[in-house]
């Protein structure tokens, strides 16, 4: 990397390419290249690039009134994105609070969570429960109720532990059981973890409906969430939906929950909310929560500057109207219904291509050493690095991750384009991720088998 830059970047020895313009699942650099992008960024850039009615958007909601503090005011835009959030839920969430990311969502719905049981006289009740291999944000918050020790490395100081359980994680089962064929041991996990932590101590339990970059769209069968929902409302502890990646269509539902036989009571929504064109989150909640709240104190002062502000709600609004004009969301369905079997069916021929899971269009891929066993590859071997810097090659960016297995080993990658790829860009996705494992299988020593 050019140590002249003033970008602080991920990686200080890697050498960029400098992006110009993009357009749908397109990026071009500076110097003319073409790029797929495969994974929408970090999966959140759900419309495609190069939006120029979105840039309109923006202009025109920034001519009237860019910026309103929350505790002063609110906008009509607001009001319009919040109840848009509502109606795609069908009601189940009445009221909404817009953050400007993803780990924000996730703290403030904690903070919801536990402003709650104090507004209902349960003061104890304080603690959050998570799941091993769950990815919750990057503040120190957020990263607490994480269970990713990749990401959690380094900063174990500054944490706080209280409670996590065995991940629904069924290609790789932490209980050696075969899908659709156990009692769901990893939710019933949660009840001894609430027994153990003392009930009364417990306020809620987060989970993602359909994992992140730390399981890679792993999602279990319907019949856990509805134990889980069971086990919570047994001892009077609130179900978190951390939907900061998986919503907002990219299942190929509103939200994903929406796929699985359950309701949480509070939710964290945050990337595709803006289509990719803001950055943003929102918390949302049941009727349920308000009133306990609102019956007591009425208030709930947390919060950030830019929480609400005008030219974010006006993306959201103009998000929704693009979902719901364009019948993208029932399309992300059946796009990734399509993506899945590609990826499968090259998976035959392909070693190291152990798994392909998820939902809509966040489509995982896990890599093995050995198919029969599951057995990870040594990390020292860097594998997933290896396939973000062949898909590079391909003219492909591609999210990649790490830890999947006990946060030890496991090399995976997420393909998740924009809502708006057609299926001649799907195909050729799969043609530059099949040439790309294909090289990295030869660089690990195996011979592709046709």
């Amino acid at each position: 990397m050019n140590k002249k830059t003033y970008i602080l970047n991920p990686y200080f020895k890697k050498e960029y390419p400098v992006i110009s313009h993009g357009k749908g699942i397109y990026m071009y650099a500076e110097d003319g290249t073409e790029y797929i992008d495969a994974t929408s960024g970090a999966v959140l850039v759900s419309l495609g690039h190069g939006m120029e009615s979105m840039g309109e958007v923006l202009k025109e909601q920034a001519s009237k009134i860019a910026f309103a503090y929350r505790w002063d005011c609110v906008t009509q835009v607001l009001e319009d994105a919040c109840r848009n959030v509502c109606e795609a839920s069908d009601y189940n969430f009445t009221k909404v609070f817009f953050v400007s990311g993803g780990s924000e969502a996730t703290e403030i719905a904690v903070k919801l969570a536990r402003k709650y049981f104090l507004n209902i006289g349960r003061k104890s009740k304080y603690k959050i429960i998570s799941r091993n291999q769950s990815y919750h944000g990057s503040t120190m918050g957020a990263l607490s109720i994480t269970g990713f020790p990749v990401r959690q490395a380094g900063y174990e100081n500054y944490l706080f532990d209280q409670g996590h359980i065995p991940p629904a994680y069924c290609y790789r089962c932490w209980y050696g059981k075969e899908c659709n064929s156990c009692r769901f041991e990893c939710a019933e996990a949660l009840e001894k973890e609430i027994l153990q932590q003392g009930e009364d101590t417990v306020a809620a339990f987060i989970l993602e409906p359909v994992s992140g970059m730390s399981l890679c769209g792993a999602n279990p069968p319907a019949g856990y969430f509805k134990k889980i929902r069971e086990i919570c409302d047994r001892y009077h502890i609130l179900l978190i939906a951390d939907e900061v990646m998986a919503g907002m269509g990219r299942t190929g539902k509103y939200f994903a929950y929406q796929n699985f036989d359950f309701k949480p009571d509070i939710i964290a929504l945050g990337k595709a909310l803006a289509g990719g064109y803001f950055p943003i989150g929102a918390v949302a909640c049941s009727q349920k929560i308000f009133d306990g709240i609102y019956e007591n104190s009425a208030e709930f002062s947390a919060g950030y500057s830019w929480a609400g502000n005008p030219l974010g709600a006006a993306v959201v609004c103009k998000t929704f109207s693009c979902l719901q004009q364009q019948s993208l969301v029932p399309n992300v369905a059946l796009k990734g219904i399509y993506l899945k079997q590609a990826l499968s069916d090259i998976a035959k021929s392909h070693p190291i291509m152990g798994d392909v899971r998820g939902l809509g269009l966040m489509v995982g891929i896990e890599f093995v050493k050995d198919k029969e066993t599951k057995e990870t590859f040594d990390p020292a071997l860097k594998v997933n690095k290896k396939i973000s810097e062949e898909a590079l090659k391909e003219k492909m960016f591609l999210e990649t991750s790490f830890g999947c297995n006990h946060g030890k080993s496991g090399d995976m990658a997420m393909i998740a384009p924009a809502f708006t790829v057609n299926y001649e860009e799907l195909d050729e996705i799969v043609l530059r991720f099949d040439r790309m494992v294909t090289k990295v299988e030869k660089d690990l020593g195996y011979h592709r088998s046709e």
